[in-house]
């Protein structure tokens, strides 16, 4: 009697773990096999939530396997991106656009980043420049295929400034720092940290215009078509990562303020310029593509690529993985 009461309660036992185990089966999965990727990005407070996933360890947790590569500019990235290079990259808005224009598919998936002030018009005032109008007749500085020319170029247009009245000077950042800095140019615009790096240079001698507030620099992850077609779980792990640093930067701002500085090479103040931080948030706007619609008309109407068809915008935004991940930060329909 004893055995068969003790048999009958090993049954149960068993029974009650394998059930366990069945109902626990679907919620428990094991770790991801690792996924290789290569992050080509900018190495300043736009990459910020990129900088925060690497020191954070969010892109090995998601089973990614990440080669990180820099560049100065967004049309490099677009380039080495599209030429297989690299499989993600940040850039603004505007190369894209250019990108567009020129009938070549960079594929949007996600904004990592927006500000307000992180770009501008630095200026020296011992060449003449106090106020806006003053910039008639200098020579200014900008980086070809980038906000930095969409900006003052749309700066000069609401103060009535000519735009064949100044003397446009194209350049790489790190060369406008140093050719204003001499005074060879009279104004730059530039993004931070290199705006930063030229008010600090030249301290009161410097004076620095920002844009019209009610537009906000964007910095973006862009893919390949192809990549965007037949890597979707890279995709969704990389955006499942950038997530994680999104709310590790609201819960702990100040590490990661310390964390995006020290990757950036720049102060923690740089972060607060202004009275309002930049914005490191995972969204897909339908202001991104209105704004890069609008650039791919001025590409065009400037005559700064070749005449042709014009792209399909829409057809730029691969919306579905970030729509999985934040359905409310997705507003372009599709």
């Amino acid at each position: 009697m004893f055995n068969k009461s003790l048999l009958l309660a090993a049954v149960v036992a068993v029974a009650l773990i394998t059930g366990i185990f069945i109902h626990y089966s679907h919620f428990w999965q094991p770790p991801p096999s690792p996924l290789p990727i290569v992050i080509l990005r900018f190495q300043t407070p736009h990459s910020g939530l990129i900088h925060i996933a690497q020191a954070k360890g969010y892109f090995t947790d998601e089973g990614l396997t990440v080669t990180y590569k820099t560049m100065q500019v967004g049309p490099e990235a677009i380039a080495r991106v599209l030429s297989g290079e690299a499989d993600f990259a940040t850039t603004a808005e505007t190369p894209v656009a250019m990108a567009l224009a020129e009938g070549k598919h960079p594929k949007f998936i996600a904004t990592i980043f927006s500000s307000r002030w992180s770009s501008g018009i630095v200026a020296r005032k011992d060449h003449g420049v106090l106020t806006p109008e003053d910039l008639k007749g200098k020579r200014i500085g900008f980086v070809f295929g980038t906000n930095t020319q969409y900006d003052l170029e749309t700066f000069l247009a609401f103060h009535n400034i000519p735009l064949d009245s100044i003397t446009m000077v194209p350049g790489l950042p790190t060369e406008l720092v140093a050719e204003l800095v001499s005074g060879k140019i009279d104004a730059a615009s530039v993004w931070v940290p290199h705006m930063t790096n030229m008010q600090n240079q030249l301290g009161d001698n410097g004076v620095t215009f920002l844009r019209n507030e009610a537009y906000a620099q964007t910095i973006n992850i862009i893919v390949r078509p192809d990549y965007a077609a037949h890597h979707r779980k890279e995709i969704d792990r990389f955006l499942r990562a950038l997530y994680k640093a999104e709310i590790f930067t609201k819960e702990h701002s100040n590490e990661a303020y310390n964390i995006i500085a020290s990757a950036s090479g720049v102060d923690t103040s740089v972060l607060r310029g202004h009275g309002e931080p930049l914005t490191y948030e995972l969204t897909l706007k339908q202001s991104l593509l209105i704004a890069t619609e609008n650039q791919v008309h001025w590409f065009f109407r400037r005559g700064l690529v070749p005449n042709g068809p014009f792209p399909d915008i829409l057809d730029a935004f691969e919306t579905e993985p970030l729509r999985a991940i934040k359905p409310t930060e997705v507003t372009i329909s599709k």
